[in-house]
């Protein structure tokens, strides 16, 4: 897939992008939501836009709690995305399945990775790559987590 390049500058610029696709994923899945009637795509819907509203809290926090000089520290190139075109091209539709919207998810999950370590690839600064590369991490511990909760509500 084609990636998309953005005018990121500093290291605080990755983090706000982060921090604005975990948003535009909430509301992308409260939108699902609305449209779907199947109890079990609901539930796990509902999940996902709670815990992609946490994660948007968590990075928000996280950023905040950064020492400035890292935030502010300049990248030479930016980080390639697939995310904008992920959004762009998720259809809605009220039949999707349980199967369906793990891809979704699974999907953007794995381009959010793909962002925070071609950032770690690309900056550096130690403490900035170290930065990038513990968010990468924390993106595959929370993809491993959602595996292992869907599994779960698909045994309900």
């Amino acid at each position: 897939m084609e990636q998309q390049m953005h005018n990121f500058e500093q290291v605080k610029d990755v983090l706000d992008y982060g921090i604005q696709l975990h948003g535009q994923l909430t509301d992308l899945y409260d939108s699902l939501n609305q449209q779907n009637d199947q109890a079990r795509v609901k539930m796990l819907l509902e999940y996902l836009s709670r815990h992609e509203r946490n994660r948007e809290q968590a990075m928000q926090r996280f950023e905040n709690g950064s020492r400035k000089g890292i935030l502010n520290f300049w990248l030479q190139y930016s980080p390639g995305s697939n995310v904008d075109q992920l959004l762009k091209k998720c259809s809605v539709r009220p039949d999707m399945s349980v199967d369906d919207v793990i891809k979704i998810a699974m999907d953007f999950d794995n381009a959010l990775i793909e962002l925070y370590k071609g950032a770690a690839i690309i900056v550096d600064d130690p403490r900035a790559k170290e930065i990038f590369a513990n968010l990468a991490e924390m993106e595959e511990q929370e993809k491993h987590r959602f595996i292992r909760d869907a599994e779960w509500m698909d045994d309900l």
